[in-house]
């Protein structure tokens, strides 16, 4: 029976995460880092649910924005429209929906939604012709 070295199965597994064009495990820790912080600090300010949302948009917003600020590896360098629109925008909305409650008042809703609706649309709408063309 043939034994490995402990330290050539872990050097071929390094190769194997950092194989160039393949795509490293998303940051998903984040969001429920942002969740139980938000959850937290709206326990003590008494605004749980607030609390939560901001956490919840925080953590996308920080999920979205992570790989721009971490060290690539030797082997990848920062490829341009790596950053998840979509995460961001998800992430300010959650953010604004759970400020919004605290602070504005319920006839504001409404309007506030239809609008980030409407630039939805509009925004998929312009990625989707962009890709088209």
């Amino acid at each position: 029976m043939k034994t490995n070295n402990c330290a050539e199965i872990t050097d071929a597994k390094s190769r194997e995460l950092t194989e160039p064009g393949e795509k490293h495990q998303p940051y998903g820790f984040i969001i429920p880092a942002g969740i139980l912080i938000g959850l937290g600090v709206g326990i003590l300010v008494d605004h749980v649910s607030s609390g939560f949302l901001v956490g919840l948009g925080l953590g996308f917003l920080g999920s979205g924005l992570f790989p721009l600020v971490r060290k690539p590896l030797e082997s990848e360098g920062v490829l341009p429209g790596s950053t998840d629109i979509t995460m961001l925008l998800i992430g300010a909305f959650l953010v604004f929906i759970g400020i919004g409650i605290v602070w504005a008042p319920a006839a504001l809703w409404w309007y506030a939604i239809a609008g980030f609706l409407i630039l939805m649309g509009i925004w998929f709408l312009v990625r989707g012709f962009y890709k088209i063309s």
